[in-house]
């Protein structure tokens, strides 16, 4: 009996070799990392069928850590689970970048405005040593994936500091809808761009003004906005009405 695939869903064989043999890495974590790629560049397009055991066989594992993975993308949202198709990719990371990059930069405007006032003396201090390293980093040029996770650790201080549930929960979960922070951590001028935000947000902490706080936040995020606005012009990813998306992928390519 051929197998039934219902409409705007194709199988995975359609795309071909998406995945590849798993390393070192713990493979549940592998096996979400690697599809929540896929997802959000468009390799793995919207209603797309996301076999278990397809995905198992490319990278080498089996579909154990690949149940779990799903389980976890579908508790972000970037997965659905639908009777007789089982996960599919869900339709929300059509939203573009852009406009969650705003929501997300209006939040955690919002929340650097009350870290201002809330951070303590010690986690003020902690944040003087990040930025201090994070500027060391930024002028060797040296160790990009780490820049990129001390800048996560940065922003994680400020919505901690916050003190509100609602912001630190409300951002995290339009975290797996973004883009995977790399590109302008290897560009000379964007990466001292970025730093030198973090300077001025890390200051106006210092300082204790929220309303400077928030401004600058915002700014950071609008500049981003317009950084990947750039590329994705750039490579032809803009829709009718000028927002930015995410690439399409119709033939295993994030081109």
């Amino acid at each position: 009996m051929p197998e039934f695939v219902p409409d705007g869903v194709r199988p995975m064989g359609d795309i071909g070799q998406v995945f590849q043999h798993a390393d070192v890495r713990s493979l549940r974590d592998l096996a979400y990392d690697d599809m929540r790629e896929a997802i959000l560049t468009g390799v793995l397009p919207p209603g797309h069928r996301v076999k278990e055991r397809d995905v198992a066989e490319q990278m080498g594992i089996s579909t154990t850590p690949v149940k779990e993975a799903l389980r976890r993308l579908e508790q972000e949202g970037l997965v659905v689970s639908q009777p007789r198709r089982g996960a599919v990719v869900s339709r929300l990371v059509q939203i573009p970048v852009e406009e969650i990059e705003e929501i997300r930069g209006a939040m955690e405007g919002i929340a650097a405005r009350l870290a201002a006032e809330r951070l303590t003396d010690a986690e003020l201090d902690k944040l003087d040593g990040l930025v201090a390293h994070m500027s060391e980093l930024t002028e060797s040029m040296e160790a990009p994936q780490q820049r990129v996770e001390e800048v996560n650790v940065f922003h994680a201080l400020i919505l901690e500091g916050s003190r509100n549930d609602f912001l630190v929960r409300f951002v995290a979960t339009l975290a797996p809808f973004e883009r995977v922070h790399q590109t302008e951590y290897l560009d000379v001028d964007e990466a001292r761009a970025i730093l030198a935000a973090h300077v001025a947000i890390h200051a106006a902490l210092r300082a204790r003004d929220g309303g400077q706080a928030q401004r600058l936040m915002i700014e950071h995020y609008d500049r981003g906005r317009a950084y990947w606005r750039q590329i994705d012009e750039a490579e032809g990813r803009i829709l009718a009405d000028g927002r930015s998306r995410r690439p399409s992928n119709e033939n295993g390519s994030t081109g």
